[in-house]
């Protein structure tokens, strides 16, 4: 398996649309980390998936649907996970693609896609007009914890996420609550948009909240014609699976070769409207192209059967660690700090939380001592924090240490508290923690190194 450096395990614990797009194992990594959350296996003993297993495929997926609908909204507000400067995210990502190759494929950098976008003055159509050419938001990825969490914001009665939050939750919750195999679900990001496509009936595309039948694709409706825009208007870069992943500018792809033909072929029949349907518009996706890329096998399958229980797949993908990618990113997109190292994390605290800067140590003490995420070793980030009103001991640690530019010191955990303590030995704040990280001694110097080694890939030609 290809060394993993300390960049790309930094990336997924923020998991903005841009770490993704540069590291594309990281969306399946984030599926794996609602897998493995047990707020998600919570669902399960909900009333109203009672006996779910036993309904039709197609019928579950409805279920899940409606559970979607009334429990989480939309949200892609600028100011949940603050801003930050193109030139300061393309100097980070430039060992692995460059500035050009960034310009020309992410909407945050440049790229406009289609003449529609043009039209629609794609600054404009997100609120980025209000600020200079230059600055681009922090779009990053929730998971289920930080997408429940959006009931303690103002303004949020449900949870809520932006599109590759609810992709994410979609194709999790599809195997766990469900009991659709893994192989089945195929995530698709296109510039602007995040989307998947299973492998049910005659295939079923799920757009945000919604879920979206080969029928209702055609059907002229305003659902439909929402449903539509990405694919008609945007080219795909990438295609996520549980064997692997294919890109737009990577020249190596780890999906299988198999698996990407047939899907190919699918999607293109689910986009193909029906005889009698009102909109016979057809619709062309434009895929990465199979013809421009070598298949390289993409680590040792994972092996994740509907049939496993919560111990057991879990095991399973601790045991993949060392030979699969996106089991080894999977407890870091999970702010899994009780089995990594916390030094990828603490990057990511104090690097890219920029929402939290403004908090004072007495607001910080002020908060309520519980964490959004469940058990002893899953942690939020000082953004979380911050945004959600409420943290654990060691999490308000860390939001001090962000908010105070504390970045020579240390945070120790021990005897049921978290202390941050500055580099000439001062204790900043103290606060009772049921949080336990795997190291009781986490050094805040991590932000400031080179961030390790980067990853070997294979840029494109």
């Amino acid at each position: 398996m290809r060394p993993i450096g300390d960049e790309e395990k930094s990336a997924a614990t923020t998991l903005s649309d841009m770490e993704i797009f540069v590291f594309p194992e990281l969306m399946f990594s984030l599926v794996l980390a609602n897998i493995l959350s047990p707020r998600l296996w919570r669902w399960r003993e909900l009333e109203w998936f009672a006996g779910i297993r036993e309904m039709r495929p197609k019928k579950r997926l409805q279920r899940l649907r409606q559970h979607i609908m009334d429990n989480y909204t939309f949200n892609l507000d600028l100011d949940t996970w603050g801003l930050t400067k193109q030139a300061v995210e393309l100097k980070r990502f430039a060992p692995f693609l460059s500035p050009e190759e960034i310009s020309a494929s992410n909407a945050l950098f440049g790229y406009q896609g289609d003449a529609y976008y043009y039209d629609i003055d794609i600054r404009r159509h997100f609120g980025l007009d209000k600020y200079t050419s230059d600055t681009i938001p922090y779009w990053k990825t929730e998971t289920i914890e930080a997408m429940d969490a959006f009931r303690h914001k103002d303004g949020h009665t449900v949870g809520a996420g932006e599109c590759v939050s609810l992709a994410g939750l979609y194709a999790a919750a599809a195997f766990v609550v469900c009991g659709l195999p893994l192989e089945s679900i195929f995530l698709m990001a296109t510039p602007l948009h995040s989307q998947n496509f299973l492998d049910v009936d005659e295939g079923i595309l799920t757009n945000n909240r919604r879920l979206v039948t080969r029928t209702m694709w055609a059907n002229g409706t305003v659902i439909s014609q929402q449903a539509r825009r990405a694919l008609e208007h945007e080219r795909v870069t990438i295609v996520s699976h549980a064997t692997g992943y294919i890109h737009l500018l990577y020249p190596e792809a780890t999906i299988a070769r198999t698996v990407y033909d047939a899907f190919s072929a699918k999607l293109r029949t689910f986009l193909t409207p029906p005889a009698e349907a009102p909109d016979q518009r057809l619709v062309v996706p434009r895929l990465p192209d199979a013809a421009r890329v070598a298949f390289v096998p993409g680590g040792e399958p994972l092996g994740l059967t509907p049939e496993m229980d919560y111990a057991e797949i879990a095991a399973r993908l601790r045991a993949l660690r060392a030979t699969n990618r996106a089991a080894a990113l999977a407890p870091y997109a999970g702010h899994e700090l009780g089995e990594t190292e916390a030094g990828p994390f603490v990057k990511a605290a104090l690097e890219r939380c920029p929402v939290s800067k403004v908090a004072t140590l007495e607001a910080i003490a002020a908060l309520p001592n519980e964490s959004i995420y469940d058990g002893t070793s899953r942690c939020a980030s000082p953004d979380e924090v911050w945004n959600f009103g409420r943290g654990d001991g060691f999490e308000k640690c860390l939001l001090a240490a962000n908010a105070l530019d504390v970045t020579a010191g240390e945070i120790a955990v021990a005897g049921g508290e978290a202390a941050l303590v500055a580099a000439d030995g001062r204790e900043i704040c103290r606060f009772p923690a049921v949080k336990r990280p795997r190291d009781a001694r986490i050094s805040l110097r991590t932000a400031a190194a080179d961030g390790g080694a980067p990853s070997p890939r294979p840029k494109a030609d």
